[in-house]
């Protein structure tokens, strides 16, 4: 027997059924009483039932089940839309015994194939339309296709009620978010760096350069104090590179990647024909001692 039977099929023991049979006590809250194995169909006992009808059918065995509202937990594996992951869909249904006869009759039923065949069709319709990475809804959509299932199945005696439904990305589906979260997250990082520094590069060396013009600083002391704030930024960005790798956010090659968008980004000239203040330093530089891959 299954675990579902075990919780359902309470008592299946012999029964004396002799000329004058005494009626088994079936007033018990939850409970259903079945005589069977007997030369007459299988009797349920009610207040109706006659010591006649039990002696007539020579019944053997007396059975309860267990009629209360039974939760069971069904679990499938349903592709996504990427057909190379899946989602775990974990489905609670309320299954009750209606017809103890007939259940009894069907006490060998497994209850996890008789769902995982009755919605199987549905929950994998479903999923194929969710990607892994954006699955908000599914959950909703699932819950509200299975809980339209509300039925008395005559042929297995018992009735059943989706009750929660709740969807998730598979093993190796949530390893493939967590990696393109992480890419996300670093794309994202190196972006904002280079974009950050472009913008302080060139608001600073405009600045020196309109004292130049004014008359306040020489090109030479330009040149130097513009080489000087570089030199300042960059060692600030090292240092946050620094906390990055040490919290565990960054590896030092990806702090490589995080830093160089750093170095030397500048404006060109506004004064004479000299290149020194607005050229570009080389992407390989001294820079490189602190980024060497083992």
């Amino acid at each position: 027997m299954n675990e579902f039977q075990n919780k359902l099929l309470l008592k299946d023991e012999p029964y004396q059924c002799g000329l004058f049979p005494q009626i088994p006590n079936f007033r018990k809250d939850g409970s259903a009483f079945v005589l069977t194995d007997g030369c007459n169909d299988d009797l349920r006992i009610t207040e109706r039932t006659t010591s006649r009808e039990i002696r007539q059918g020579r019944y053997t065995r007396l059975v309860e089940i267990s009629t209360k509202p039974y939760l069971t937990e069904i679990q499938f594996n349903a592709t996504a839309q990427e057909q190379a992951y899946s989602f775990d869909v974990y489905v609670k249904a309320v299954v009750q015994v209606v017809d103890p006869i007939t259940f009894y009759r069907n006490r060998n039923i497994d209850v996890d194939a008789y769902f995982n065949k009755l919605f199987s069709i549905d929950v994998k319709q479903i999923t194929r339309q969710y990607s892994i990475l954006n699955y908000g809804g599914l959950d909703r959509d699932l819950t509200q296709k299975l809980s339209a299932y509300n039925n008395v199945d005559s042929d297995t005696g018992f009735s059943y009620q989706v009750s929660m439904v709740d969807a998730e990305p598979g093993a190796e589906a949530r390893e493939y978010v967590s990696r393109a979260s992480k890419q996300q997250l670093e794309a994202s990082l190196r972006s904002q760096a280079k974009a950050l520094a472009t913008a302080l590069t060139s608001d600073y060396a405009e600045a020196v350069l309109m004292e130049v013009a004014e008359g306040k600083l020489s090109y030479e002391a330009a040149i130097l104090k513009i080489e000087q704030h570089k030199d300042s930024r960059f060692d600030k960005t090292v240092d946050d590179a620094v906390k990055l790798i040490d919290k565990g956010l960054l590896s030092e090659a990806q702090a490589k990647h995080f830093v160089l968008p750093g170095i030397g980004v500048g404006v060109e000239p506004r004064l004479g024909s000299g290149a020194g203040i607005g050229s570009t330093a080389p992407e390989n530089s001294a820079f490189d001692q602190f980024y060497e891959e083992g």
